[in-house]
């Protein structure tokens, strides 16, 4: 099943990336966004491995999750750095007043999924051994990609548009 699972997930990136094309009108910026794929991964898959935990169905269910979660955030965050630069605000105080709009959503949305997985960790009925992996990995995926959301996803914006400040 895991195998299907890889299958799957690379042609949702594959149509996730021509949606965000379209929707961003640009070839660039939803490589940005999917950039944060990886990140989000190896560190859940790191978090796992230090719990003792492996990749199973349940915990690839929970990254692949969580990382549909957070990249609606790195969405949301650059649409509002667009909006802003098509308003003609230059680049550092667009991203720093995208940053400002979308930090309380951002931190909502990720602490709601952390306190929603924290039970169960704890919890020691039957079958909670299949939803600690899941929770750990929804968890460890949600903290690093808010992290990544709003600080990396802004950094990689600013180093490809500094030297374009006209154009979005």
């Amino acid at each position: 099943m895991l195998n299907e699972l890889v299958v799957i997930l690379f042609i949702s990136i594959l149509l996730m990336y021509f949606i965000l094309a379209a929707q961003f009108e640009s070839f660039l910026q939803p490589l940005i966004v999917l950039a944060e794929l990886p990140i989000d991964m190896a560190f859940a898959l790191c978090t796992l491995w230090l719990f003792g935990h492996t990749l199973n169905l349940m915990s690839a269910i929970g990254i692949i999750v969580t990382c549909g979660i957070i990249i609606n955030d790195s969405i949301l965050k650059l649409d509002a750095i667009n909006e802003l630069r098509k308003q003609n605000i230059p680049l550092m105080k667009a991203i720093h007043e995208a940053g400002r709009r979308r930090l309380r959503p951002i931190i909502m949305t990720s602490l709601t999924t952390i306190f929603a997985m924290v039970p169960l960790l704890f919890s020691h009925d039957m079958g909670s051994e299949l939803q600690k992996p899941l929770s750990i990995a929804m968890i460890s995926t949600m903290v690093i990609g808010t992290l990544v959301s709003l600080f990396i996803i802004p950094l990689v914006y600013w180093w490809l548009y500094r030297g374009k400040e006209k154009s979005v």
